[in-house]
């Protein structure tokens, strides 16, 4: 006889009433091999998007970590198997269920002939299956922002000349009035370094932004002129589709600032490179 292997989806039932259900994680049975496995999404912007006054991720998470506490137990005591024979349903009531979760409940349970001996295999492909679209979500949700552009240049500099920053050669945290602005480095003129993130969703935003920074600079066009300094401003632009036109717009916006130089997303190797050759090479 062939062995099989059983799977049904955890899911969150938001409102029974209507029928609002959500898969959050998935349990895979083993008979024959004596094991049991537990997946969930370590990220659960779907669910928070669809329900946003539901029960609090925290408290959702504690519950995936009960279940996957609950199966790493079994596993290590595999005669336990043995009492749930061909009996799925009262293994789960039984051993994996969190009791006080009302709305986290399994649902079908799938009956399959195992197709490889590989068990991480099929356990890969069934989250694939079932939960495949909390990745996804996490990619497109994954913004360029200030953060990862002043990562991104810091890392880039940093594989030029590891010692770029304790010889102080580039400043950190550059304060000018109420601004802080994250480097600053010399090289005849004073470069100061502005992130500027555009990559938003929604074309208003994109413009306010621009403008807002516009108002920022003019405000400092005084202090270049005395110091003889310019902002060299590295933009993220919108990833989302149909946004083009309002970068370009909010592009000349800032490009009316004398003081500012824009270093677009897909420059940022290449002021990089600029940084240390005036500074190391």
């Amino acid at each position: 006889m062939n062995s099989i292997f059983q799977y049904c989806p955890l899911q969150y039932h938001y409102n029974s009433a209507l029928g609002e259900v959500l898969n959050v994680g998935l349990l895979v049975l083993f008979p024959d091999q004596q094991k049991v496995a537990f997946v969930f999404p370590e990220k659960l912007n779907r669910l928070r998007a669809a329900y946003p006054n539901s029960v609090a991720e925290r408290t959702l998470k504690a519950f995936f970590r009960g279940i996957e506490g609950k199966v790493l137990a079994l596993n290590r005591q595999p005669e336990i198997f043995h009492d749930y024979k061909n009996r799925p349903l009262d293994f789960i009531n039984d051993e994996i269920l969190i009791r006080d979760a009302s709305a986290l409940q399994f649902g079908e349970i799938k009956t399959s002939i195992l197709y490889t001996d590989d068990l991480q295999h099929i356990i890969k492909q069934l989250k694939h299956l079932y939960l495949s679209c909390y990745d996804l979500e996490e990619v497109a949700d994954k913004k360029h922002t200030e953060e990862y552009l002043i990562k991104e240049y810091r890392k880039k500099i940093i594989s030029g000349d590891e010692q770029i920053f304790a010889t102080r050669k580039v400043e950190e945290n550059k304060q000018i009035g109420e601004y802080i602005f994250p480097f600053a480095w010399q090289n005849g003129t004073y470069n100061i370094v502005s992130p500027v993130s555009l990559d938003l969703k929604h074309p208003e935003a994109i413009i306010k932004k621009a403008t807002l920074n516009f108002g920022k600079f003019t405000l400092l066009q005084k202090y270049a002129d005395e110091h003889n300094a310019k902002f060299d401003v590295l933009l993220a632009e919108p990833k989302q589709k149909g946004l083009a036109q309002k970068y370009d717009e909010a592009t000349k916006i800032l490009e009316r600032v004398p003081c500012v130089k824009l270093w677009a997303e897909d420059q940022l190797e290449e002021y990089s490179r600029h940084t240390l050759e005036a500074l190391v090479y």
